[in-house]
């Protein structure tokens, strides 16, 4: 049933991708005024890394804000306080997992220059997110699926999320976009 359930997501999110269109600019993080993060809680040491990379990004005057998935009903406690930090949950969930609630509603509206999606393995749950969004300059890590990343960066096995940060830091501060 759970095959069946992200199919029918899939095919819904691709037919919501015909009729969306999006504008797209480098940015680096120099020239980008607001940035969005995406990442899946599930994901080993997400925590620590997500919140360094924020860190990062603020510090480079960047508005940042982070959306991450809780595949649990509720959000645990401990992460209820963090300061621009956003929870999806089971609970926001649709039947063929589509987003939906307070926290989506923030996230569209959301104008950033770069969203830096951090979940490996392209979950559905998140590619509503993603791909419906309208920011000029996506990242993500290099996949063989449908996306419409602007930029991917390959990553092997071993690596987590702390080595994809870093190498998003590193490639993104060599862009140089035109003004």
């Amino acid at each position: 049933m759970a095959g069946l359930r992200e199919n029918i997501g899939r095919r819904i999110l691709k037919r919501k991708l015909k009729g969306f269109s999006r504008e797209t600019v480098v940015h680096n993080f120099d020239t980008a005024k607001c940035a969005v993060i995406v990442f899946d809680t599930s994901m080993p040491n997400a925590f620590p890394a997500i919140k360094e990379f924020k860190d990062f990004v603020e510090k480079s005057g960047v508005k940042c804000e982070v959306y991450g998935y809780v595949p649990q009903k509720e959000v645990p406690q401990e992460m209820l306080f963090w300061k621009n930090f956003y929870f999806l949950t089971k609970s926001n969930l649709n039947w063929y997992l589509k987003p939906s609630g307070e926290t989506v509603d923030s996230f569209h509206r959301q104008d950033p220059d770069i969203l830096i999606d951090f979940s490996q393995g392209l979950p559905l749950e998140l590619q509503f997110l993603v791909q419906l969004s309208p920011a000029r300059f996506k990242i993500g890590c290099y996949t063989e699926q449908s996306n419409d990343y602007d930029l991917m960066i390959n990553l092997t096995k071993q690596n987590d999320m702390a080595y994809l940060g870093e190498q998003i830091r590193h490639y993104v501060s060599m862009l140089n976009p035109v003004k």
